[in-house]
C-alpha cells in the first residue's frame, strides 16, 4: 500500500555547533569538531531518507523552527560549518535533495540573531524599491499570499541559502525566515497550524513585556488579549538578541557563559553529582585533617555516611524537587504561559488574517523546552481543544537523565494533519524507547491519515531507525558523563587552587612575623 508523503517535516533545537549537541561530532575526551557530523547525526539522514523514500510523493518543505544554529554559545564559525554539514548528511543524498528546494527557517532565542540580519535586510531592499519605512518590522505575515506573491512575502537568509546551495544537488536550495509564527492553512480555511520556536511563551524572552504592564498609565498590558506578536518583538527582541543570540561571537567571555550554562543547568539534579561530590568532601578531609572516611564519628556512623546524609538532607532534597519539575513536560505555570500565548497574540493575529479562530481546527506546534510532547488543551477563544505538539530538542546540556527530555520531528501533510515522529528520550536504567509515531491521543487521532502513513512508515524503516537509536543513546550517555567530569575536574583545581593560596597566606603571615 502506498503510503501519502507528508507536506512539511519540521525540525527545531538542533543547536547545531555546539558542543552540547547530540548531533556534533566529538572524540573521545569531549573535544568538539563541527566539521564532521556526529555518528547520531549520519545515522539520523540515513533513516530520515528511508523513511520518506517509502511514501509516495513530492519531497516535503523542511521547516527549522528555531535553535536550530547555535549562535547563542556558539562561534559563527563553528555554526556555518556545523548547518554545512547538516545540509550534506540530511538535506541531500548523493546529489540528490531530500526536500523541496526551498526551507523555512523560524528563528528562537539562540538564533535570533539571524531574524536581526532578516530585517536589515528587508528594510534595504525596501530602500532599493523606492519604498520609505519608519522602522524595522517587528515579524513576518503569518501566512504567505497564493500564487506567485508566496515565495515574494518572506525574507531570504542570503548566508544560510549560500551554505545550502553549495552543497552538490542543491544548487536551487533556498532558506526563508519567517518570524516570529509561521501559520499554514487549509484550502477550506478552517484548518490550521501555527509553529513558533517557544520563546516567546517562555516569560523569561518577554520580560520587558511584563516590566511594561507594571508601569503607571499601562495597565493594558496586563491584558493578554491586548499585546501583540508586533508588540512582543518590538519589546523584547532587542533583550533577546542581546542576552541569548550572540555570545558565541564574544570570546573568552562567551566560552565562560557557555561553560556556567552546561556546567550549572541543573548539575544538583544528578544523583552521580552527590555521590562524587561527596567522595570529593571525604578526600579532603582525609589529605588536610587525617580523617578517613571510614572514621567512626559516633555509634557507628563514618565520615563518608555522615558528610553523604548531610548533601542528600540538603543538595539531594533540592535535587528530587528538581526531578520532580523534569518528570512532567509543563508545570502548571507553563501551561498557564502558554494559554497566554495562544489566546493573545496567536489569536489576534489568526484575526488580523481574517480568520475566527473560534471556529478552527487548530493546532500548534513549538519546542524550546527540550521536552517533547503531544496533547489537546482547552483554550479561551478556541471552541475545540487545541492540539498541542512540541519538538522536543537534541541536546544534553545536563548530566541527568529525565524520560521526559528527547527529540521528536513533525509530520504534516496537505491537509493539516499532523503528526509526531517520537525519535528518542534520554535513557533511563540503560534503556532508550524505540523511535515511533504519536498523535495528540484525542479525536484527532481517530482519522489522521499523517499518523497512520508515519507509523507504516517508521515500521518499513525499522532497521535504519534502530541504528539510530543506538547511536542517541550512545551520544547522550556520554555526553552526561563528560559533563560530569568535566565539573569534577573543574571543583578539583579550585579546591587545589583555594589550598594553594591559603598556604602562600599562611607563609607570608609566618614571614612576617619572624
Amino acid at each position: 500500500m502506498a503510503l501519502k508523503a507528508p507536506r512539511y517535516v519540521c525540525l527545531s533545537d538542533l543547536h547545531l555547533g555546539a558542543a552540547y549537541s547530540t548531533l556534533t561530532y566529538a572524540d573521545a575526551q569531549g573535544r568538539p569538531d563541527p566539521t564532521r557530523p556526529s555518528e547520531t547525526q549520519v545515522a539520523f539522514g540515513i533513516a530520515l531518507r528511508q523513511l520518506l523514500s517509502a511514501m509516495d510523493g513530492p519531497p516535503p518543505t523542511l521547516v527549522l523552527l528555531g535553535d536550530v544554529l547555535d549562535l547563542g554559545l556558539s562561534p559563527m564559525g563553528d555554526v556555518a560549518a556545523a548547518f554545512r554539514c547538516f545540509v550534506q548528511t540530511v538535506m541531500q543524498e548523493g546529489g540528490r535533495p531530500v526536500f523541496a528546494p526551498r526551507v523555512l527557517y523560524v528563528p528562537g532565542n539562540h538564533d535570533h540573531h539571524l531574524w536581526r540580519i532578516a530585517q536589515d535586510q528587508q528594510y534595504q531592499d525596501a530602500l532599493e524599491q523606492g519604498r520609505v519605512q519608519d522602522d524595522l518590522i517587528k515579524h513576518t505575515a503569518l501566512f504567505e499570499p497564493a500564487g506567485e506573491e508566496a515565495e515574494a512575502s518572506r525574507i531570504g537568509s542570503a548566508m544560510l541559502t549560500r551554505l545550502a546551495s553549495r552543497c552538490p544537488g542543491l544548487a536551487d536550495a533556498r532558506v526563508d525566515i519567517a518570524y516570529p509564527n509561521l501559520g499554514l492553512l487549509d484550502a477550506s480555511r478552517r484548518r490550521c497550524v501555527v509553529l513558533h520556536h517557544g520563546h516567546y511563551i517562555d516569560p523569561m524572552y518577554r520580560v520587558m513585556t511584563m516590566l511594561n504592564a507594571q508601569a503607571p498609565g499601562r495597565s493594558a498590558g496586563r491584558n493578554p488579549a491586548s499585546v501583540t506578536v508586533s508588540d512582543l518583538e518590538g519589546q523584547n527582541g532587542a533583550w533577546v538578541d542581546f542576552m541569548w543570540s550572540d555570545l558565541g561571537s564574544s570570546g573568552l567571555t562567551g566560552a565562560g557563559a557557555g561553560k556556567l550554562y552546561e556546567v550549572m543547568r541543573d548539575a544538583a539534579a544528578s544523583h552521580d553529582f552527590s555521590q562524587r561530590l561527596a567522595a570529593l568532601l571525604v578526600a579532603k578531609l582525609d589529605q588536610n585533617f587525617g580523617m578517613s572516611g571510614s572514621t567512626d564519628v559516633f555509634h557507628g556512623v563514618t565520615v563518608s555516611q555522615l558528610v553523604l546524609g548531610a548533601l542528600d538532607a540538603t543538595l539531594g532534597r533540592g535535587a528530587e524537587s528538581q526531578r520532580d519539575g523534569y518528570a512532567e513536560v509543563m508545570s502548571a505555570d507553563d501551561v498557564a504561559d502558554l494559554r497566554w500565548y495562544l489566546s493573545g497574540p496567536v489569536k489576534l493575529q489568526l484575526e488580523h488574517a481574517g480568520l475566527t479562530p473560534a471556529a478552527l481546527d487548530f493546532s500548534f506546534v513549538f519546542g524550546h523546552s527540550h521536552k517533547p510532547f503531544e496533547d489537546e488543551l482547552p483554550v479561551a477563544g478556541f471552541d475545540r481543544p487545541v492540539g498541542i505538539f512540541n519538538t522536543g530538542g537534541w541536546v544534553m546540556d545536563q548530566p541527568t537523565m529525565t524520560s521526559t527530555q528527547g527529540a521528536s520531528a513533525m509530520f504534516i501533510d496537505e491537509a493539516l494533519n499532523v503528526a509526531s515522529l517520537r525519535l528518542f528520550n534520554d535513557p533511563v536504567n540503560g534503556r532508550i524507547p524505540p523511535v515511533h509515531a504519536r498523535g495528540v491521543g484525542g479525536f484527532r487521532d481517530r482519522d489522521n491519515p499523517m499518523l497512520e502513513a508515519l507509523t507504516a512508515g517508521v515500521e518499513r524503516s525499522a532497521p535504519a531507525w534502530e541504528t539510530f537509536s543506538r547511536n542517541a543513546q550512545q551520544a547522550t550517555q556520554s555526553r552526561a558523563t563528560l559533563l560530569l567530569d568535566e565539573f569534577f575536574n573543574a571543583s578539583v583545581g579550585v579546591i587545589a587552587s583555594a589550598r594553594a593560596g591559603m598556604q602562600a597566606r599562611a607563609g607570608a603571615k609566618a614571614k612576617a612575623s619572624a
